[in-house]
């Protein structure tokens, strides 16, 4: 059976050497959302019974889960020449104007569950357009082709719109993800959109929303993967957007590249468009150096490896923090919500789900077997790192501002969030949060006071011993080595 999250309990605090630190008082940017995404693992979970689904869909979107602020829905295209037929979500269209709305009922059915849960960002991405509109006539391998432009914001204009029909009300859409590759291996679906017909793509598309009464949908683009390809490529189509019809600009970051690299992608996408950047993917990191695969601050890369630890979720805590304050991103979604990518059999050894190895991927949040269907294991399993989200998603606020954090060891790294009006958390209300993660194996402690954040409320811990545990109000807190703890304010 899979862990539950841990219930409630008080943190004990113990000595250990004090730090000074301050925050800021001048603001930084204002935080919309913290998620990850739908893609491809419906298709597996859906098969799964209905308990299982229902604990899925509470550990992603309930408040005794990570209580995820943002979703993302992939609009699939069929999978026409994909080889792998759990990244082949199933499509709604069959020809211009004419749906098939009872496909893709596994997809549909967790973004129902999201909705549900009351989400307050649910976004529909786009990996392909439906093959007819694609130069190879497949999900996957081409390009989208430029007579096809309007027909492809139609066809996304008229799912929002049967979805809006339906009670569910997309705020978000992407209309192309990593346009810069084909996608030639045909391992998933993708297709490319070249810098000159992005504009075009997000200028129509915008037309289309507005003609069918979606003006509240706001288009995000254009994903690409690294920074690497968005800088050279962003004055060849963010100019040319018209005023408006833009509410993001989203990107990926599978370069991994450094601070001053990351910084400049956020300015470069600010100044050209107006408006916000969002970091809506990253997945499948590893320690850069293997004699560093244990160092949850290590320099990382893109390459195989599954670390359901702490060390893992700081890794990822480290992308997080690079991506607020660095790029100064307004939003953050991890990759997949769920992923079979475990690289041990549970069924042959239980323990391996909790213990690190070089076959699986960092591709999860939660991970199921991937031989269900033929051993009918249909547990899940948790990693650290979605109690990491659960951090991020319930103690950083929608609307919520971002302020520096100086003064903390090297191996500290801390935000602080603000909001206008006092907000529920599973610990109270508060309304200022301050989350700390503690690279380090050694314990480090606070004083809560420091902040200049309000009275201390108490906060939540994460640490290799615990998945999630709560504390009272302190003179004193430790932060336990390799951890992530929330103080909160009121």
């Amino acid at each position: 059976m899979a862990r539950l999250l841990t219930s409630l309990v008080v943190l004990s605090v113990h000595c250990a050497a004090t730090l000074a630190f301050s925050v800021s008082s001048s603001p930084s940017q204002t935080v919309n959302g913290i998620g990850a995404s739908g893609a491809w693992w419906p298709n597996d979970v859906y098969q799964f019974p209905d308990s299982v689904r229902e604990q899925v869909a509470e550990l992603l979107f309930g408040q005794s889960g990570a209580g995820l602020t943002s979703y993302r829905y992939n609009i699939g295209a069929g999978g026409s020449g994909v080889s792998n037929p759990t990244r082949a979500p199933q499509t709604f269209y069959v020809s211009p104007g004419q749906y098939n709305w009872s496909a893709d009922a596994a997809g549909v059915y967790f973004l129902q569950k999201a909705a549900q849960a009351n989400v307050p960002q649910l976004t529909a991405f786009i990996n392909s357009a439906p093959p007819a509109m694609t130069s190879n006539g497949r999900a996957c391998g081409g390009n989208l082709v430029d007579g096809q432009i309007q027909a492809f914001a139609q066809y996304i204009t008229d799912v929002i719109a049967h979805f809006r029909d339906e009670g569910i009300h997309f705020t978000h859409v992407s209309p192309m993800n990593e346009p810069d590759d084909t996608f030639g291996s045909c391992g998933q679906e993708g297709m490319q959109v070249t810098p000159q017909q992005r504009a075009n793509v997000v200028n129509t598309l915008r037309t289309t929303l507005d003609n069918a009464g979606l003006q509240s949908v706001g288009i995000m683009a254009d994903e690409s993967s690294s920074t690497g390809n968005f800088l050279p490529e962003a004055s060849q189509w963010l100019p040319q957007v018209r005023k408006g019809a833009l509410a993001a600009v989203s990107h990926h970051q599978y370069g991994f590249n450094n601070d001053a690299t990351v910084a400049q992608l956020g300015s470069t996408g600010r100044s050209l468009s107006g408006v916000d950047t969002w970091f809506t993917e990253i997945c499948c990191f590893t320690a850069a150096s293997s004699s560093q695969k244990s160092n949850p601050a290590a320099a990382l890369t893109y390459g195989a490896a599954y670390e359901p630890t702490m060390v893992g979720a700081l890794q990822l805590g480290q992308l997080v923090y690079q991506s607020f304050t660095q790029a100064q991103d307004a939003h953050f979604d991890f990759w997949t919500a769920l992923s079979n990518e475990i690289g041990c059999s549970p069924l042959n050894n239980p323990s391996c789900v909790t213990t690190a190895n070089t076959n699986g991927w960092n591709d999860g949040l939660i991970y199921y077997d991937s031989s269900f269907a033929s051993n009918r294991n249909t547990a899940v399993y948790q990693t650290k790192r979605l109690f990491l989200m659960k951090h991020l998603a319930q103690f950083i606020w929608l609307g919520s501002t971002r302020f520096g954090v100086s003064g903390l060891p090297s191996n500290v790294v801390g935000m602080a969030f603000k909001s206008s009006s006092s907000q529920s958390t599973p610990i109270g209300s508060a309304r200022a949060s301050l989350i700390l993660m503690n690279m380090g194996t050694s314990a480090t402690s606070v004083t809560p006071s420091q902040a200049g954040l309000g009275n201390f409320a108490g906060g939540a811990v994460t640490s290799s011993s615990t998945d999630w545990q709560t504390f009272g109000a302190s003179s004193s807190v430790s932060l336990p080595g390799l951890s992530i703890t929330t103080l909160l304010f009121n």
